[in-house]
């Protein structure tokens, strides 16, 4: 389901974001409000209450202004809806609530989107490691949901003051793209999501 007003949500959501994802990979709390104001940004979410696993069950009226209303957030999904492409930028479920199906829930909404729209997804994730298993169970789960990985060159650019880029991997949904093809998708990424110019890393 994908927010309308994500502003009223603001603080369940950045509860499970500041929880799911390290220093480095988040903005500032300041910083991710902003990010709501952006024309660009977009968020989906599941609610207690319109999960697949429920069949999408409504709870009761509870505070009175004649809408049926859901439970609490359990995931979400923060992309970017650009010109030539989306970009999927943070993905997250609430601990109690991994491993139930809602992550790939989320990503198919955007899938349907980018079909209607016929636009490209592209993704970052942690290049895979022997060290770190977890780098490669997620790698499999975008595999899963129809992306592919990509071995070129790429940094994610820093999201906050006092951060540096950090080397990762681009997927990229319905096919596998040339560092060459991704070049113009990358210009608008780093332009609109990071506020930078590719130019100044070239």
């Amino acid at each position: 389901m994908r927010l309308k007003q994500p502003e009223a949500c603001f603080e369940e959501i950045y509860q499970i974001y500041q929880e799911a994802f390290p220093n480095v990979e988040r903005r500032t709390k300041e910083g991710q409000r902003a990010v709501l104001e952006n024309p660009r940004y977009r968020l989906r979410v599941i609610q207690e209450g319109n999960g697949k696993e429920d069949g999408g069950r409504e709870s009761e009226d509870r505070d009175g202004d004649g809408k049926k209303d859901f439970g609490q957030i359990i995931a979400f999904l923060g992309y970017w809806e650009l010109d030539s492409c989306i970009f999927l930028e943070h993905l997250a479920t609430t601990a109690l609530c991994r491993g139930k199906g809602y992550g790939r829930q989320l990503i198919q909404e955007c899938l349907g989107e980018g079909k209607a729209k016929g636009k490209p997804l592209f993704l970052e994730i942690e290049p895979v490691t022997a060290e770190n298993p977890i780098t490669g169970r997620r790698e499999s789960f975008y595999h899963r949901c129809g992306f592919a990985t990509n071995h070129f060159f790429y940094q994610q650019m820093p999201l906050k003051e006092g951060d540096r880029p950090i080397l990762l991997w681009i997927m990229s949904w319905p096919e596998a793209v040339s560092e060459e093809r991704f070049l113009p998708f990358k210009k608008e990424i780093y332009q609109e999501v990071y506020g930078l110019s590719l130019g100044d890393f070239l």
